[in-house]
Parts: structure tokens; C-alpha cells; sequence
């Protein structure tokens, strides 16, 4: 008689609502595991070892290093293909974008960074200098500038201003080369950590919060916001989804609340877990896998555009991802049909390239908790939608600048500056806009995540 339960009795039955792409088999660890490992191999061969040019590993380390990248990004796709986690609907769908993103992580790092851009990444040191704040400056109105949590709050934390600094060298010896290696795979959670591509900071005066700063935003703004938003969504899904009805069939009033309320659950659960890793590595400070990005940098309320909450209102976890596969091409695009030349912008193929591989990213998740690509498309029009919305607000916004450029020449003779062109109302119309662009075309995201079990999971039923 065996001493202790076997792994599946420990874990919770499957959902019979989960409907896995046919071949899939339950996620193990040996799988699970794998493709991080066989990633953080190859990761200790990517710097460049000194005075290795006349030895005979020259030739073999470059050879090995990609054969285990090659590996591990085959792996990592192999992932969602392959394996489901039977008893959730929810860490089936994270595994999909697990196992994409980590494989277009790989291939950027050791393929296309470095064979089409001759970069290759390096150690990134951040250095905070305290700043002293005006007597006239407000503490909370500082604070502003850094949001790791939309409702951060200053409490013991201070104002600093932050510098980054790229290592001019490599790892030098294995022991440095390990701690290299571990810094860079763990940056796939995101944010620009360790990686001279785009950051979410967009300021050098920030607000380095504490671990009672944090703690204060989980209990009081974090968590509230996540447990009313639980208990809407449960709600609605008891009282007019439980039976199998659609989603469609819900009044629209009742599709905006729960879309509402699915964005303002996610939001809250990513505050959540960032804030929490942030205090349980703080005191590795100030070592850089104690540094934490800010996720959020604006106030929902703050956001007057599209754009905005894209730029400033939402994680950017997967900016890497969308800036190589998609912004990058789509620049190239529209200058190759437009015959613009590479100083020019193209910021039509820019946004829309980036929302382009959203979408894809975020159906390829939904097709593998859907059991196929039948009723998988409501994130890719979500998504789309979203990019026509910043290119369209983008188009107005020109517009509506050049002919208040017109009216001050008319009255002043000189409107070249922007002085004097921002009415009371831009404000308040650029709100309406956003928010119903959001909850509008959220209801697609919505509509698919009802179909596919995860609102029913995320109700607790």
C-alpha cells in the first residue's frame, strides 16, 4: 500500500466544461519543466567567452547554444499543443501563452536579436538617487509618476530618480554567468526587465514604493476591488448564465456590467500578483530580480484616450513580444507600400501590427480551452477593434488640431504653437470615448471567455 496519495489525488477533479484540443494530454512536470530548463542552458552560452576565437570550442559552443535554444522554443510551443491542465480552464488558457510567448522569446534572443541586429541582451542595473520634492509639491500628486498598482498610495516609501545602467562587458567566469543567466530568464515576466527595448516607466522621477506601501494598496484598494468585482461577476453568471444560456442573450446593459467587471477582475488579480512577488523579493535589493517596473503608470480616470490606456492604463507583459512580431513588421509594411522612407513614421503599420499579434497571441489561448478555432476569434476583434479605434482617434485628433490651428490664425495671425488649442471638453470626450471602445468592444473578449468555461471558473461555480 503506497505511504503517500498519488499527484492526481491531491489535485482537484477536471472540469467538465474544459474542452482541450483533441490529442492533448494532462501537463506533467517533466514537460512543464523542460523547456525553462533547456532555455536557461543555452542562456549560459549566449554571452561571448573571452579569447575563445583560435580554440576548438569556437565552433562548438555557437553550435550547442542554438541547439538548445532551437530545443527549448520548440518545447515551449510544444506546450499548448501537446498538454492541458484537466482541472482548469483558466491555467489551460495561461499555458497557451506560456508556451507561445516563451518560444518568441527564445527565438528573439538567440536568433533574431542577434543574427538580424547584431544585439545581444546584457545585464541591466537600475540605481534609484533620492530627489527632494518642492515644499509646494503635494505628496500624493509626486507619487503619481510611479503606479506599480493603479491605486498606489505613498506611505514609507520616497521619491527617487531612477537611472539605468547596460553593463559595457560580459558575464566574466561561470558564477557571474549563472547569475547572468537566471537575471535574463526571468525576465520573461516582462516589462522591459533587463532588455534595452521599450519600457513602461516613461519618466525618470518616480516613487520606489515599500513593502508597507505595497501591503497598503493589496488590503485596501487591491483586494476590495478584486472581491466586488468577483461577486458581480458570480452574480450575473448564477442568475442568467449558470443554465448554458449565451451570452448574447443577456440585456446590453447587463453585457457592459460584466465586461466591466471581467476588466476591472483581471486588472486587480495582475496588481495582486506583481505587488506580491515585489514584497517577497524586495529584500534582494539591490539586486535586480528585486526590482519590479511599474505595471500600471496612469489612473483609469487619468486616461483620456485609447492610446492612452494601452500606453499607460494596462500591463505591457507582452510589449517584447508584440514590439519584434508585430509593431517591427508592420512598420516595415506600410513603408513598403507606401515607399516611406525608415526616418519617417509609420504609425499605422505600428499600431495596428501590435494589435494584429495581440490578437493572434490571445486567440491561440482561447482555441486551446475551446477544443478548436470555432468561436475563438472574439479576442482577435476585440483587439482589432481597439487598433482601428487608435488609428481612427489618431486621425480626428490631427484634425481637429489643424483646424483650431486655423481659427487662432484667423483671430491672432500665428498658430504654429500648441498654445491655446485644448478645450474644456477634449477631456471628457476623450473619456466617453475610451470607455466605450473598451466596453463595447470588450464584449467580444467576454462573449468568448463565457463559451469557453472561464467566466463560469472565475465565478467559483
Amino acid at each position: 500500500m503506497a505511504i503517500l496519495p498519488s499527484l492526481s489525488t491531491l489535485l482537484p477533479p477536471p472540469r467538465s466544461d474544459l474542452k482541450p484540443l483533441s490529442g492533448t494530454t494532462p501537463l506533467t512536470p517533466l514537460p512543464a519543466l523542460a523547456p525553462p530548463l533547456t532555455y536557461y542552458l543555452a542562456l549560459l552560452l549566449l554571452p561571448p567567452f573571452p579569447n575563445t576565437s583560435s580554440e576548438p570550442t569556437a565552433r562548438v559552443i555557437p553550435f550547442l547554444r542554438n541547439s538548445l535554444a532551437l530545443l527549448s522554443g520548440i518545447l515551449f510551443f510544444r506546450l499548448p499543443l501537446k498538454y492541458h491542465v484537466p482541472f482548469s480552464v483558466g491555467l489551460t488558457y495561461q499555458l497557451a501563452l506560456v508556451g507561445l510567448y516563451g518560444g518568441c522569446r527564445v527565438l528573439d534572443a538567440f536568433f533574431i536579436s542577434p543574427y538580424l541586429f547584431q544585439h545581444i541582451p546584457r545585464r541591466v542595473k537600475y540605481h534609484h538617487a533620492p530627489r527632494t520634492l518642492a515644499p509646494s509639491t503635494p505628496l500624493g500628486a509626486d507619487a503619481k509618476s510611479y503606479f506599480s498598482l493603479h491605486f498606489l498610495t505613498p506611505g514609507d516609501g520616497e521619491a527617487v530618480t531612477e537611472t539605468a545602467t547596460t553593463d559595457e562587458g560580459w558575464p566574466h567566469g561561470w558564477r557571474d554567468r549563472i547569475s547572468w543567466a537566471l537575471e535574463l530568464e526571468l525576465s520573461m515576466r516582462g516589462a522591459g526587465f533587463t532588455w534595452s527595448s521599450a519600457d513602461v516607466r516613461h519618466t525618470k522621477s518616480t516613487w520606489r514604493p515599500s513593502i508597507g506601501d505595497r501591503t497598503h494598496s493589496i488590503l485596501v484598494h487591491v483586494l476590495p476591488i478584486l472581491v466586488v468585482s468577483w461577486a458581480v461577476i458570480r452574480d450575473i453568471y448564477s442568475l442568467y448564465l449558470a443554465n448554458g444560456a449565451p451570452f448574447d442573450d443577456l440585456p446590453i446593459g447587463l453585457q457592459l456590467v460584466l465586461t466591466a467587471a471581467l476588466g476591472a477582475f483581471l486588472m486587480s488579480a495582475f496588481s495582486l500578483g506583481h505587488s506580491t512577488f515585489a514584497i517577497m523579493l524586495a529584500p534582494l535589493a539591490p539586486h535586480p530580480l528585486s526590482y519590479f517596473p511599474p505595471l500600471y503608470t496612469a489612473r483609469v480616470w487619468e486616461l483620456t484616450s485609447v492610446r492612452d490606456f494601452w500606453s499607460y492604463g494596462w500591463h505591457r507583459l507582452f510589449s517584447r513580444l508584440f514590439l519584434v512580431y508585430g509593431v517591427w513588421p508592420g512598420e516595415w509594411l506600410e513603408r513598403k507600400l507606401t515607399g516611406k522612407p525608415d526616418e519617417e513614421a509609420a504609425d499605422m503599420g505600428k499600431v495596428l501590427g501590435g494589435f494584429v499579434s495581440s490578437a493572434f497571441v490571445h486567440s491561440f489561448a482561447a482555441h486551446t480551452v475551446m477544443g478548436g478555432w470555432e468561436g475563438a476569434f472574439g479576442e482577435a476583434w476585440f483587439f482589432a477593434g481597439n487598433g482601428v479605434a487608435v488609428v481612427v482617434e489618431e486621425g480626428v485628433r490631427v484634425a481637429v488640431v489643424r483646424y483650431r490651428r486655423w481659427q487662432k490664425r484667423q483671430r491672432a495671425g500665428d498658430g504654429k504653437d500648441e498654445v491655446g488649442l485644448e478645450r474644456w471638453y477634449d477631456g471628457v470626450i476623450g473619456r466617453v470615448w475610451w470607455v466605450c471602445v473598451l466596453l463595447y468592444m470588450g464584449r467580444n473578449f467576454a462573449r468568448g471567455w463565457v463559451r469557453a468555461g472561464l467566466v463560469r471558473e472565475m465565478a467559483g461555480l
